[in-house]
């Protein structure tokens, strides 16, 4: 599985949304929304804090919980409860990720914290449906958006529409395309690159580690732009998370796959583990 594959589903999706909703009905729709809720100023009231994520399954470590695929429909429900969450992420990627639209404005409408929509976006009319389905945020990746003038349009067209954008970078070469407006930026350690080390990742799952994350790639936190807040992405936990944060100092973290393999008990004691490491 490689990142070619995930954007031509993530398309094909696309493509079917638009034959249901085309943009004009999407934008008409899209003025009697309410405000959004403020996703960066959620997480720039806090030294720090975590972005946790819904999502049923992924490429590199199948279900999330497959004994227990309740337990991943409502464990917004503990995020939502839980202090040290300031923002929740719904992957909306439907044929690897098993998440969709639907679910994202359904939970939406059940928590009180801002939503990150995370999923492969790379067109005006996907950001368009982001705010048709209320999402408070969404990421642009710049290993998917690959033009400078593009991602700024695309990033700047979410911010017209009353959005947050989390720009997500994996090397030190994509810091290049950020916009002069991105004031989230977020660097995934996980690497797309090789279809091998995802299958290697699919054998190995059982053992709990995720190896297609390394997290050297958090060395480029210093090359930043100054002045925006940092996310780090993929490969963390509460084992982990006070040496990230001593080396590096992220202002947050977005945590998925540590939170959802287990039930909502394991989720919320967690949750807990999160809070004692991150405390001063």
């Amino acid at each position: 599985m490689n990142l070619q594959v995930l954007l031509d589903a993530t398309r094909q999706e696309s493509e079917a949304r638009q034959r249901q909703e085309p943009l004009d009905r999407l934008k008409a729709k899209i003025r009697d929304l309410p405000p959004s809720r403020g996703f960066a100023a959620r997480i720039a009231e806090r030294r720090f804090s975590l972005i946790a994520e819904v999502k049923a399954k992924s490429p590199s470590m199948g279900e999330m919980n497959p004994a227990g695929a309740e337990d991943i429909a409502t464990v917004h429900r503990v995020y939502d409860q839980h202090p040290v969450v300031a923002a929740i992420s719904v992957l909306t990627q439907e044929t690897h990720f098993g998440g969709s639209p639907a679910a994202l404005r359904r939970i939406r409408g059940e928590t009180r914290k801002p939503i990150l929509r995370k999923d492969f976006i790379f067109s005006s009319y996907e950001v368009h449906y982001s705010r048709l389905i209320e999402a408070d945020a969404l990421l642009l990746m710049a290993n998917v958006i690959t033009d400078k003038a593009e991602f700024r349009d695309l990033h700047d067209l979410a911010l017209q529409l009353g959005m947050d954008v989390l720009c997500e970078v994996h090397e030190e070469a994509e810091l290049e395309l950020l916009p002069p407006t991105a004031k989230l930026v977020g660097v995934n350690a996980r690497s797309f690159a090789s279809a091998s080390r995802f299958r290697i990742a699919n054998l190995l799952s059982a053992t709990g580690k995720d190896f297609t994350t390394d997290l050297a790639a958090f060395e480029i936190f210093g090359r930043l732009p100054a002045g925006c807040l940092k996310v780090a992405e993929s490969g963390l936990n509460s084992k982990n998370i006070d040496q990230v944060l001593k080396q590096y100092g992220f202002n947050a973290a977005l945590v998925g796959t540590s939170l959802l393999r287990g039930g909502l008990k394991h989720t919320a004691e967690e949750l807990d583990r999160f809070q004692q490491a991150i405390s001063p």
